[in-house]
């Protein structure tokens, strides 16, 4: 799925960050024939107030792979693999504005065809590298440390941008600090007041411009206790329910 926006408008990343909605993508696929998910290129950090977003800007290609296996039997009576998308997303200046829209692409069996690959390959190229030597994530108080190695030698020494998958985890728009200790990444992130996850393992994303490295990494310590969720008081609930 492309995504063309107007100027100063935005939609989002997998986490998007302190308010907003991902892209989604329901496929309808012949038997033999299965979708995997989004992949991702490096988002940026959009400030919005003092709050802040994941998301993207000006055009972006979501690429999606297709498994297609031995069970899928092209039909006799066409001899196109039809592959049809549901799509939505929440574009947002100030204002939000979800849309949607459905698509379909007949595909031949037999035979080949390489249209857009200039916009597929900066999708690809736009993807984060996975990142083997990895690192860790220490929990303490109300901090995450986070520590990655293994990161090319150009950026060793540069700012990064920083993005975690997993939402609800961090103060967003909060400030962090980040060191080079030799060729290890470190940095001190705030957790959010709300928080409402307390993952084991915390995939992150780490970004150079629109250069960007992912690991999974694991997280030592003790998380805080997660923020209560919001209650209504029992006269307010029963005075709802007589409305």
């Amino acid at each position: 799925l492309q995504l063309a926006h107007q100027p100063e408008w935005h939609t989002y990343w997998k986490n998007s960050g302190d308010s907003g909605l991902p892209t989604t993508l329901t496929w309808t696929l012949p038997p033999g024939v299965t979708a995997g998910e989004i992949a991702w290129p490096v988002p940026k950090k959009i400030p919005i107030g003092n709050l802040a977003n994941y998301g993207y800007e000006g055009s972006v290609l979501l690429p999606v792979p297709l498994q297609v296996s031995p069970e899928f039997k092209p039909s006799l009576l066409s001899s196109d693999l039809e592959v049809k998308l549901h799509a939505q997303w929440l574009v947002c200046k100030q204002e939000c504005i979800p849309e949607e829209g459905d698509f379909a692409a007949k595909l031949p069996v037999q035979g080949s065809t390489a249209l857009h690959g200039g916009a597929f390959q900066a999708a690809f190229d736009a993807q984060p590298k996975p990142l083997p030597a990895g690192g860790n994530v220490r929990v303490e108080d109300q901090v995450l440390h986070l520590s990655l190695s293994g990161l090319p030698a150009a950026v060793q020494g540069r700012k990064l941008e920083f993005f975690p998958e997993t939402a609800g985890v961090i103060q967003t728009a909060g400030a962090w600090r980040q060191t080079w200790q030799g060729n290890t990444w470190t940095a001190e992130v705030p957790l959010s007041p709300e928080r409402g996850a307390s993952p084991s393992v915390l995939p992150v994303v780490v970004a150079d411009g629109a250069q960007g490295w992912r690991a999974e990494l694991p997280v030592a310590g003790t998380w805080p206790a997660t923020a209560a969720p919001a209650t209504v008081s029992p006269a307010l609930e029963g005075a709802l329910r007589e409305i």
